[in-house]
């Protein structure tokens, strides 16, 4: 399968990217730009021979973003924690890699896919 712009991708590359580009911009909407309409999240794709990233934007270069850690599922299905909490774990794990950044203003998140065949 590939993209439009003609980028190879397995269909399990898609469906991960689908979830892990859909999982950030819904934080980004939530609680980068909370949920103000007016306020755009941005998304860029870079394509090269041999990886494809997706760099998602938002307004909230202000707030702290946790790190991704393994949720804890008897805790939360106990009641214990929150049933929210899985979108860094998720998106982390879609991807080859995920790096979060601010510039202050900003919260910058890029995700990387490896292509099949570039030497990956």
């Amino acid at each position: 399968m590939q993209l439009a712009a003609g980028v190879p991708l397995t269909a399990k590359q898609i469906d991960r990217l689908k979830t892990a580009v859909g999982e950030t911009t819904m934080n980004a909407i939530e609680h980068g730009n909370g949920f103000q309409a007016e306020v755009p999240a941005h998304i860029a794709v870079l394509a090269t021979d041999a990886m494809l990233r997706v760099r998602i934007v938002d307004h909230g270069g202000n707030q702290t973003i946790p790190t991704a850690e393994t949720p804890d599922l008897d805790a939360k299905l106990a009641g214990v924690q929150s049933p929210r909490g899985w979108g860094l774990f998720l998106i982390k794990n879609m991807v080859d890699e995920m790096t979060v950044d601010t510039d202050g203003e900003h919260h910058i998140v890029e995700l990387t896919l490896k292509l099949e065949g570039a030497g990956a």
